[in-house]
């Protein structure tokens, strides 16, 4: 379908999921089909040139220099591929950070692959790849841990580095610019959904990132490598929270885990690893701070989440609270809704928690968002082994039962989103615990 045949519901503004330059459709540039038609001038001899038209179809659609038909647009800064689908869909932004080794990619290969299941069964919104070619990394991480064809083998998702191909390398000029490649899904209402009707006002493209860990280190966000900047356009970020990171909690869960990430930390993590957390979140925070123009006594009044993650390691420490989903059926209606009472009162409970062993996590979070939450979650809901040929930690894919990796995202859909997800109970308090 063209842009042509679709010019009444185009968006006025697009904005790259790339570099975050916003543009206006027409300063759209389109990718060369023919083959003679390579070479880049930002992106380098491998790509199809990027060009501006002055011909096209009876469709709407470009016409390249050498006469072939094209479907394909850039962003007209980067020169990056965006998806037909932004160009008539709304996005929605979500920043997920984290220390290194907080398990970030384990978080978003569960919550992809949880959300592809409920969402449409329990929720009736459909969730599709935008872009599987962007999304082939995670396809990877959900096909080694959920449909590995040996399930006994013990496996391990790599870690994310600050190079490579989750990253877009773009010459601006004199200097070479990297940039994060975003994960994308649309997310439609289905013809049972109450709202389908509201599809063109509701419906959205969810961009995600998967940073290193140490793209949150202070001086590594640069001219050169701007791959956090996403964090000012995020409706809700996600601040991922390592409890086995801290001596604290490994010392409070001293005799009631047996995770083995709950021993000692002294012989298995490496220098770079030895992070401080709220030495992330703050510099996450003067980064938001920063790209968003807001004073330092001004809080930002979209909302964070504090993702507490490994839950199965450190339950011990409020074995009240239970790991059943947090979704109640509604009325005459085929779809469910979120217990928003139970997610807040959890929230107060993994916040009274922090405020006990972590205090300067929570002090930070509530001196920065006007509204902030704590939300426990296992993306793997089993304790990992270490295995004997590398000495690594790694999890078999049979024992593999996540819990709540889903909901800090449906919540924020739900919370700040557009008609998509309901929720039920009493969720307006500024945040956790007050």
């Amino acid at each position: 379908m063209s842009l042509a045949q679709n010019r009444l519901t185009i968006r006025s503004r697009i904005t790259c999921p790339h570099c975050w330059n916003e543009f206006a459709p027409e300063e759209s540039l389109w990718l060369a089909e023919h083959p003679d038609l390579i070479g880049d001038t930002r992106l380098g001899p491998d790509h199809a040139i990027r060009f501006l038209p002055s011909r096209f179809t009876a469709d709407g659609d470009a016409i390249d220099p050498e006469g072939q038909r094209t479907t394909r647009l850039a962003c007209p800064a980067c020169h990056l591929e965006v998806a037909r689908p932004l160009y008539q869909i709304a996005p929605v932004f979500f920043s997920i950070l984290g220390a290194p080794a907080s398990g970030k990619s384990y978080f978003l290969a569960s919550m992809t692959w949880r959300l592809r299941q409920i969402l449409p069964t329990e929720f009736k919104i459909a969730m599709t790849d935008t872009d599987p070619i962007a999304n082939a990394r995670l396809h990877e991480y959900e096909e080694q841990q959920f449909l590995n064809p040996n399930p006994d083998s013990l496996v391990a998702i790599a870690k994310t580095q600050v190079q490579g191909d989750l990253y877009d390398s773009v010459s601006m000029g004199s200097h070479t610019v990297q940039y994060p490649r975003p994960f994308l899904f649309n997310l439609q209402p289905m013809a049972n959904h109450p709202n389908h009707a509201r599809s063109n006002e509701i419906s959205r493209v969810m961009c995600m990132y998967d940073n290193a860990g140490e793209s949150f280190l202070p001086g590594q966000d640069t001219a050169s490598s701007p791959v956090t900047r996403h964090l000012a356009l995020s409706r809700c970020l996600f601040f991922l929270f390592d409890p086995t990171q801290d001596a604290r909690f490994r010392r409070a869960c001293e005799g009631k885990s047996q995770d083995p990430q709950m021993n000692s930390r002294t012989e298995r993590l490496s220098r770079e690893n030895s992070v401080r957390q709220d030495t992330i979140l703050l510099e996450a925070i003067q980064r938001v701070r920063r790209y968003a123009g807001l004073r330092e006594d001004q809080l930002h009044q979209r909302p964070m989440i504090i993702v507490v993650t490994k839950w199965d390691s450190w339950k011990s420490l409020l074995p009240e609270i239970s790991s059943e989903t947090p979704f109640v059926s509604i009325p005459n209606s085929p779809i469910k809704a979120l217990d928003g009472q139970r997610i807040e009162n959890v929230s107060n409970q993994v916040g009274e928690m922090l405020r006990k062993y972590t205090p300067e996590i929570v002090a930070a979070a509530e001196g920065f968002a006007s509204h902030v939450s704590f939300l426990p979650v296992s993306a793997t809901g089993h304790s990992p082994e270490v295995d004997p040929a590398t000495g690594s930690f790694g999890i078999r894919p049979r024992d593999l039962n996540p819990y709540w990796v889903d909901v800090p995202m449906l919540y924020a859909l739900s919370r700040w989103g557009s008609g998509l997800i309901g929720m039920t109970g009493n969720t307006v308090k500024k945040s956790s615990g007050k």
